[in-house]
């Protein structure tokens, strides 16, 4: 029997820009703005559709980032599905698409699945045209669960509960701000949902409060060899997205332990998302042991009431904030901190304070965004049964940059902004960019890990070593092109303390000092270019041709490709 062939796509751009920057640029946007010429860049892919890709047996293609004709003409290859991944930001954007598949192709089955079929139900009153209701009405099915199991549930796809495979994505890409080089990130799911269940989280309601796993430690293991052996590389930087992974402690110690138990797995280093309660257990020395790189902390404010109404939550059940990102940064874990802006327990008093003591932190990155009432929350609930909600939202408001969509206990419409563009020039000017706190991590666990026994530890301290070393080309553009005097301070007393406990940088580390700097001053005198969000299409093809990946980048691609990857850049060890 003939198999039916599927399509996976998501929204067709360009995309808009939020305040000013590339909203699907994770790091110039979010987690690293604000920094002019230092800036950092990141791309990211749509995760989703890949991981269903992987794990289904029919013939897929995965079309992200296409324009509208890309799309349309897509169709042309006869899909008998078509499943769409909804952000809620283009909703409008998904029912143009649903209903041009309704045209062109009228028995095709149309799935739409992703964290904007929550708010599907009780929609945004700027919803003028209803798109929502006409995709909750149209579509043949909504994905309200995890989206493999549904999927093969969907194409009897037997057995469904066999495993989740995650060795074919492509990766996340961070430039190194003054060089051409990228960064290039494996990412990898663990679990979807969370139980902490702060009020104002759309992704922990969508599941209803509950946490599903889709791989246990052995497989993550399993899955970081394989990108080892696609890299070359034994040091590897991991992603691994849960929304909060230190609720089971028996995880992060087996994943630690099997790390810990293969030398060739001890530079590996991951990133996933914790919590002040589920971090308690732990302290920083085991975290690292375990192979914890960077954990991201939701802080979201210093006084009271933040997470739910009554804070039943406890976030802060352990050591304190202060304690914990001091305590992480002294042992070379990375931090990422999350701050909101505009609970009503904030004033404008208040509201600063609560940022200059987030600023104190110094977060390696950083979060900053207006609280948002999203449907499918308990926030949204509460602020449209009370009136708050206001008439002009509408789902082109579904993201980070925007202060005007509900009624604040104690601010203007728009006044928010100012606090978010304080925030950031605070974090600009008192911290500087994040490769300064990496720099400064590294440095301390320097001192910690020079007092540890065995070869686990040494390969730890030797490892700063080279990082540091890595870093130290940095340094430079800092202290001559910086415009904050505090900033150019801090990278001096970082390079002296280089040298101090590292020893003279090596040839090829002054000489790309010397290149970063100068390509750092040239962008300083540049004229600042408007963001845009346009990335080129990519057509994945899973069983089209034969068992491997094949890829098509770009719109002018002449034809598919079978997948390979390229180095990715590390100071670490290759394997070959």
């Amino acid at each position: 029997m003939t198999k039916p062939r599927v399509l996976l796509t998501a929204n067709y751009g360009p995309n808009e820009p939020g305040w000013g920057e590339d909203m699907y640029d994770v790091l110039a946007s979010r987690l690293a703005r604000g920094h002019g010429p230092f800036q950092l860049t990141a791309h990211c892919h749509y995760y989703g559709l890949y991981i269903i890709a992987e794990n289904i047996s029919c013939p897929t293609t995965v079309l992200e980032d296409p324009h509208w004709e890309d799309f349309d003409r897509e169709l042309d290859q006869g899909y008998d599905v078509v499943g769409f991944q909804l952000k809620s930001l283009h909703t409008a954007k998904i029912a143009r698409m649903m209903k041009r598949v309704r045209e062109k192709r009228p028995g095709t089955i149309i799935v739409v699945g992703g964290y904007g079929v929550g708010t599907l139900d009780r929609p945004v009153p700027g919803d003028c045209n209803r798109d929502a209701d006409y995709i909750r009405e149209n579509a043949d099915h909504l994905c309200r669960e995890e989206g493999v199991r549904f999927m093969r549930g969907l194409l009897d796809d037997e057995p469904v509960d066999r495993e989740i495979t995650q060795y074919h994505f492509p990766m996340t890409g961070f430039s190194i701000p003054g060089l051409e080089a990228q960064a290039r990130i494996p990412v990898l799911l663990v679990a979807l949902g969370c139980p902490n269940a702060c009020d104002f989280c759309n992704t922990s309601a969508f599941f209803r409060h509950r946490k599903i796993y889709v791989a246990e430690p052995e497989q993550v293991y399993r899955f970081i060899k394989n990108y080892q052996a696609r890299l070359r590389f034994k040091d590897l930087f991991v992603i691994l997205f849960d929304e909060d992974i230190f609720i089971r402690p028996d995880y992060v110690r087996e994943l630690g332990r099997l790390l810990r138990g293969d030398p060739e797995t001890w530079g590996v280093r991951w990133f996933s998302f914790g919590s002040m309660r589920s971090l308690a257990p732990f302290d920083p020395m085991e975290l690292r042991e375990c192979g914890v790189g960077s954990i991201w902390i939701g802080v979201e404010s210093f006084l009271g009431g933040s997470g739910r109404t009554e804070d039943r939550y406890a976030k802060r059940q352990g050591r304190s904030i202060e304690e914990t990102f001091a305590g992480l940064h002294r042992h070379g874990i990375q931090t990422t901190g999350s701050l909101v802006l505009g609970f009503d327990f904030h004033t404008p008093d208040n509201l600063r304070e609560d940022i200059d003591r987030f600023v104190a932190l110094k977060p390696t990155f950083y979060q900053i965004s207006p609280l948002t009432p999203c449907p499918g929350t308990e926030l949204y609930e509460r602020m449209a049964d009370s009136g708050r909600i206001l008439e002009t939202y509408g789902w082109e408001d579904f993201h980070l940059w925007k202060d005007d969509v509900f009624r604040l206990k104690h601010f203007q419409r728009n006044a928010i902004k100012s606090y978010f563009d304080y925030a950031h020039e605070r974090l600009r000017d008192e911290n500087g960019p994040p490769p300064l706190q990496i720099m400064e991590s590294v440095l301390d666990s320097l001192t910690v890990f020079r007092k540890q026994n065995g070869a686990f530890h040494e390969y730890q301290y030797m490892r700063a070593r080279k990082m540091a070393t890595g870093l130290y080309g940095f340094l430079r553009a800092c202290i001559l092109h910086h415009p904050s005097p505090v900033v150019r301070e801090r990278a001096g007393g970082l390079e002296r303390r280089y040298r101090e406990e590292v020893g003279r940088p090596p040839l090829l580390s002054r000489i790309i000092s010397r290149h970063i700097a100068g390509r750092i001053a040239k962008r300083s005198r540049q004229p600042r270019v408007a963001s845009v969000s346009d990335p080129p299409t990519r057509w994945s093809y899973y069983r089209t041709f034969d068992d491997r990946v094949w890829v098509r980048k770009g719109r002018q691609a002449g034809k598919p490709r079978p997948y390979k990857d390229r180095r990715v850049v590390s100071v670490g060890h290759h394997t070959g």
